[in-house]
């Protein structure tokens, strides 16, 4: 039986962790997402530059996603062998380097073998991050942990989509898109040189945490999770019987879902809008903050409800519904004025961040700190985010510009979603009873 004392130590362990570590994370996952998207702005100059098409577009922006797919399981083995700390600054500098190579583009094939290597570079970055949680943290504290996490990607887009609409007004020696791929991959470099020198890969080598504090983190991790051998003990291929139990599988779709939509919106909604409305670059990076303001405190609301609830599985479920309603209204937005176009907007947007604090949680619980299991999750995934905006690009490219046809189809998976999510989640209310404190 858990004490009062080990829970109360585990959450003062956790809040200083959420001071400490995870602005490092978020700071992280910021430029992870300004570097695989800042395309979507580049493209409104890059793509008459260079002669890409929507639906090369649309390849190439889904692309990334098949390098990134490829390396999720070899890294998080990777990361095993060389440590948290040391491999993911390695892939910080990988990428950034990467991020600021795509300024020395040339045309199509060039635009393709660089979103390519992106997607290489980046691909070990979420799958290290889930099993750096998954080890650190308990899993009663992790859905706010995840909720905060993911609040990187609004934060990407209120402050990404006004300075990329600055950076592509610089004409000094090569062209605005240029600029913007080479200045926005430099802080990647600098970030991966910052996360080598303070980033603690466990708790024994946080200094800042109490010997209390420690054992009250191990003392709920071991009652709430599943036991664990030490890395250089097992086989790489432990953890993977977990894909056999269909609910996973379940998860796993609205995952797929998930990420379709969340990248189909992400690259294509600064060439929609300004294919609908004739708006500037900047005028269109100011006006996508309102929607992220949105769903950053739409996001952080569900993560605090869902991990004072105990409750994972309605507060999915609600979410998929609320996005499917969004992609339903946007077509019909479009054509009444641009607010109600961004409020439809807006709710998609909540719905893109708001489902990863609760489903991720539902997966780190199901799977547990297994490295290769936790990287094929993000494998799988991630294919979602290859499908969607090649399926985008084409519907746009087929119909000269027309994309109601894919909101129609990702209101369906959406929707899809919010049943799975009734089905499959599993709740730890059990569990967490089993690990109350001892009264005596």
């Amino acid at each position: 039986m858990l004490r009062n004392e080990d829970i109360g130590a585990a959450a003062q362990a956790v809040a200083l962790f959420r001071s400490r570590v995870l602005p490092l994370l978020l700071a992280g996952f910021l430029l992870n997402f300004i570097d695989r998207t800042n395309i979507s702005y580049a493209q409104l100059q890059m793509g008459n530059d260079l002669d890409i098409s929507l639906a090369a577009y649309g390849f190439g922006a889904g692309l990334f996603f098949f390098g990134y797919a490829g390396v999720c399981v070899p890294a998080n083995l990777a990361l095993q062998r060389f440590g948290v700390r040391r491999w993911l600054a390695f892939m910080f500098l990988a990428w950034g380097l990467v991020s600021c190579l795509m300024a020395t583009l040339q045309g199509v094939k060039s635009f393709y073998v660089l979103r390519f290597l992106l997607g290489v570079a980046e691909g070990g970055f979420i799958p290290a991050v889930n099993f750096y949680l998954a080890s650190w943290i308990p899993p009663r504290f992790r859905s706010r942990i995840n909720a905060v996490f993911i609040m990187a990607l609004p934060l990407a887009m209120i402050f990404g989509g006004p300075l990329a609409g600055a950076l592509l007004k610089i004409d000094a020696g090569m062209q605005g898109w240029r600029w913007l791929f080479l200045l926005e991959g430099l802080p990647t470099v600098l970030l991966g040189l910052l996360i080598l020198r303070f980033l603690p890969a466990t708790p024994e080598e946080a200094h800042w945490l109490s010997d209390a504090q420690r054992r009250g983190l191990r003392a709920v991790m071991e009652a709430e999770a599943a036991p664990r051998q030490p890395a250089g003990s097992l086989p790489w291929t432990h953890g993977f019987a977990v894909f056999r139990q269909p609910l996973l599988w379940g998860l796993l779709l609205i995952l797929l879902s998930a990420y379709a939509a969340t990248f189909a919106l992400a690259y294509f909604l600064p060439t929609i809008l300004k294919n609908l409305y004739g708006i500037t670059p900047l005028e269109i990076g100011a006006l996508l903050m309102i929607p992220n303001v949105v769903a950053l405190a739409f996001s952080y609301v569900v993560g605090r409800s869902s991990e004072r609830s105990g409750d994972i599985r309605w507060h999915l479920a609600v979410v998929c519904l609320i996005g499917s309603g969004g992609f339903l209204l946007l077509p019909v937005a479009a054509t009444v004025s641009l607010a109600l176009f961004l409020a439809a907007v807006s709710i998609i947007t909540g719905y893109t961040i708001a489902y990863y604090g609760p489903l991720n949680t539902a997966l780190q619980n199901r799977i547990g700190a297994h490295a290769g299991p936790l990287a094929l999750v993000t494998t799988i995934g991630s294919l979602g985010g290859f499908f969607g905006p090649t399926l985008t690009g084409w519907v746009m490219q087929a119909t000269g510009g027309q994309w109601t046809l894919a909101a129609r189809i990702f209101a369906l998976t959406t929707l899809a979603s919010a049943a799975l999510a009734i089905v499959c989640v599993r709740n730890l209310g059990g569990a967490r009873r089993a690990a109350a404190p001892s009264r005596a």
